[in-house]
């Protein structure tokens, strides 16, 4: 009796230091929504190689969007170039996917799924202008298990880009979900549902635009760390700027964002140790 009392003694004392090892032990990785062009032939606008070198450092998910969407059929021989690039460096590729918050038509949103399976050599989808509330759940969750259906579609990330229903993490209707994606200013006063921390943090996204300095562009990192943000994406891009698109291009400070989550990985790594 003695015995059974210490073992269950020990196993109160250690199993919560596994969990938190655990816990700790999860990297925090960067997701980039790689929407400039592939310019493979002129190395002073190739960002994707950029990326790709990056992935030594750091692992990365990259969402690439060759026309709203997957075209028409085939990728060029630009896009071939560029995705051959990104996966000999290992990095995880995603195909962008539009929904209009659960209002496009279903059968639409599986056709271009479908151009991504059979043409792209990616590892999954990212449905874009996704709905949060419970009433588009069962919209989401058919096309989860729709692309989980295709080998070698692994990962669905949900981009709702705001609070959301817990139903799409407990049905679930995503492997990820991008809780956050919005200016700088409004990072800081964010408030996190209180659920987040029952889950793992490779479950959660935050995509923050322009983020004016290296200081901000840490700080905000921090703050995705403390929220339990497993992904991570900051640019100094803005819709502000002639184009309007924040993710068309890589932030000024890129390497160096990638040296402070590299630096941030490996001190969770020496916690665990």
């Amino acid at each position: 009796m003695k015995k059974l009392i210490m073992v269950m003694f020990l196993a109160a004392l250690v199993l919560p230091m596994l969990m938190q090892r655990r816990v700790l032990a999860d990297e925090l990785k960067i997701l980039i929504p790689l929407y400039s062009y592939p310019t493979h032939y002129n190395p002073k606008t190739y960002t994707w190689s950029l990326v790709a070198a990056a992935e030594k450092q750091v692992p990365i998910t990259v969402i690439i969007n060759p026309n709203n969407g997957p075209g028409n059929g085939s990728p060029n021989q630009d896009y071939l170039q560029g995705i051959k690039d990104l996966r000999a460096a290992g990095v995880t590729i995603l195909g962008y996917v539009f929904t209009k918050y659960g209002d496009r038509s279903i059968t639409k949103v599986k056709a271009d799924i479908d151009l991504y399976n059979s043409y792209y050599d990616i590892d999954g989808i990212f449905l874009d202008e996704a709905a949060s509330g419970i009433n588009k759940l069962n919209y989401y969750q058919e096309l989860y298990k729709y692309i989980k259906a295709k080998s070698k579609l692994r990962t669905v990330i949900l981009n709702q880009g705001t609070h959301t229903h817990e139903g799409y993490l407990t049905r679930p209707a995503a492997d990820n979900i991008v809780i956050f994606e919005n200016h700088s200013k409004n990072w800081r006063g964010y408030q996190t549902d209180a659920y987040l921390n029952k889950y793992k943090s490779k479950r959660f996204s935050t995509l923050i635009h322009t983020v004016p300095d290296v200081a901000t562009m840490k700080s905000h990192i921090d703050r995705a760390l403390a929220r339990n943000v497993g992904y991570i994406y900051i640019t100094d891009d803005s819709p502000n700027n002639p184009d309007k698109d924040p993710w068309n291009s890589l932030p000024s400070y890129w390497q160096e964002e990638v040296n402070y989550i590299q630096l941030l990985n490996r001190s969770l790594h020496e916690r665990v140790k």
